[in-house]
């Protein structure tokens, strides 16, 4: 049988210090997990803001404009437009570096746009290796070819089946090519959409009020 002591418990004056030090535990304890837990929901709202970007651009009129490009010159079996290569390889140099700095996830960039990379990748990597070969700069989009890498081993864990080599992909170029004039016709027909009448009406009755003044 346990022994209860008799000894009143002191939460002021002398004695009290063990309350008063296990009550500042405490408390700094829950100040810290709010604060994790604080810096966890503002990483996770930025990456997704990030990501949110990366998706805009990627689907913007000049990436589709130079994806365009760079499917046609594989198609045609010429080098690729150094334009386009620059436009392509540069977007996805910029999201590696994001990964690679630990700004965004890995796994969840390639979730979103992983394929996309891949498939970028397949088209431009044997022109990336020969363009920093005759000019000698061999970390030219470095960070493109890595995060190629480690999508293609992420693709493997999952069991994906969808062979991203070039061969593969030139035979389904004359489908992408329909998709990307298709999409890019859909983004010149929308700077041509007229202005919406009801707010013309309000614009001429607003000018009218101003002449009648």
């Amino acid at each position: 049988m346990g022994i209860v002591s008799s000894e009143p418990v002191v939460l002021i004056g002398p004695g009290s210090e063990w309350f008063w030090s296990a009550a500042q535990f405490v408390v700094v304890a829950v100040s810290l997990l709010g604060i994790y837990y604080q810096l966890r929901l503002q990483r996770a709202a930025n990456a997704f803001d990030q990501l949110a970007r990366l998706e805009a651009e990627w689907t913007s009129e000049l990436l589709i404009r130079a994806r365009l490009s760079v499917a046609r010159s594989v198609q045609a079996r010429t080098a690729t437009p150094i334009g386009a290569l620059s436009v392509v390889g540069q977007f996805w140099e910029r999201t590696a570096s994001l990964v690679r700095k630990g700004h965004v996830d890995a796994r969840v960039v390639y979730e979103s746009i992983g394929s996309a990379l891949l498939y970028s990748w397949a088209m431009l990597g044997d022109e990336v290796v020969r363009r920093r070969e005759q000019s000698q700069v061999m970390d030219l989009l470095i960070h493109f070819e890595w995060l190629a890498g480690r999508f293609a081993e992420f693709a493997k864990e999952h069991g994906t089946t969808v062979p991203f080599t070039r061969e593969a992909i030139i035979d389904q170029l004359d489908q992408n090519i329909a998709g990307l004039e298709e999409r890019l016709q859909m983004v010149e027909a929308s700077r041509q959409m007229p202005a919406v009448p009801g707010r013309r009406r309000s614009r001429e009755a607003s000018d009218g009020g101003r002449a009648a003044r």
